[in-house]
């Protein structure tokens, strides 16, 4: 499974964390089988680090509980400061730790920990990436759940415009990634919230750094649940408003307005999810491919 390296490589396993009390006992008890699994490479250094952003439900004090032995180094932040917020303080501590890799994997349950192999393995093998990137919509055989369709085609029509300015990926918001330590802190990232991977993505063009991407499972929390309680009409109108955000957070970072105003996106959006009753295995790439056609025509 694992290839050879001649130096000890040292990972840092991030885990931004925000009110998952019914997943953490969970996802830490994968861990350790992670963990144990790796014991015999002796290559390897896994560490694992558990940012709680101001979670106010018993978060702090399950991730407490589990960690009597100290299998991972917990940091508590008093209030809730935002997803980038806490990834950039977690790319800070490794570089002071002296980590080689970070690799950052959701608490939510999106990730599945085993994925973690696919992960290490390729920094082991492929020291010349700086950045390797899951990606959710790269292989159906890993389609075990359908998407959100607002969340689908968001992410589809932000990825379309990314590629055309330079890159050739298929999911831009996956949050299970991994990143050379000092290239992800010479991004010299600032964005709190949510929107961070944009500005890791267009940052790290702008460097020419190498990027690969690895097929992960569709796994979406509660996502039924969720759905049979939201109105389209709202699912819509918020899709709407992700894309003009990034739309504009693109052409901040590039300093320089796309070729297509945000309305034609806005229309891309609408007629998908108008027309498409469910994103699934079957279906998934002949409309993402369908997008990413117009949105090169739109921007050529």
């Amino acid at each position: 499974m694992f290839g050879i390296s001649e130096e000890k490589i040292n990972i840092l396993l991030l885990i931004p964390c925000f009110n998952e009390e019914e997943n953490i006992e969970h996802i830490i008890e994968h861990l350790r089988d992670v963990k144990k699994n790796l014991q015999e490479k002796k290559n390897l250094n896994l560490e694992i680090l558990i940012i709680n952003d101001g979670s106010t439900d018993r978060t702090k004090r399950i991730l407490e509980k589990n960690n009597k032995d100290s299998f991972f180094t917990i940091i508590n932040f008093k209030k809730n400061m935002g997803y980038g917020y806490t990834l950039i303080n977690g790319f800070n501590y490794a570089k002071e730790m002296k980590f080689s890799w970070i690799i950052s994997i959701d608490m939510d349950g999106q990730h599945e920990p085993k994925c973690l192999y696919k992960f290490i393995d390729l920094i082991l093998t492929n020291p010349q990436e700086k950045i390797i990137s899951g990606s959710r919509y790269k292989n159906s055989d890993l389609f075990w759940q359908n998407p959100w369709k607002d969340r689908f085609l968001v992410n589809t029509i932000i990825t379309g415009i990314l590629n055309t300015i330079g890159f050739s990926i298929t999911d831009a918001f996956c949050g299970l990634k991994a990143y050379d330590c000092n290239a992800i802190n010479d991004l010299d990232l600032k964005i709190k919230g949510y929107e961070i991977p944009i500005e890791i993505w267009i940052k790290s063009m702008k460097k020419g750094y190498k990027i690969i991407e690895i097929g992960v499972p569709v796994i979406y929390k509660d996502r039924n649940s969720v759905l049979k309680n939201a109105k389209d009409n709202f699912l819509f109108k918020k899709g709407e408003e992700r894309i003009e955000k990034y739309i504009q957070l693109i052409e901040s970072l590039l300093n320089t307005p796309l070729k297509t105003n945000f309305n034609v996106f806005e229309s891309i959006f609408s007629n998908y999810f108008n027309s498409v009753d469910d994103i699934n295995k079957y279906n998934f790439k002949k409309i993402q491919e369908a997008i990413f056609t117009q949105i090169r025509e739109l921007e050529t």
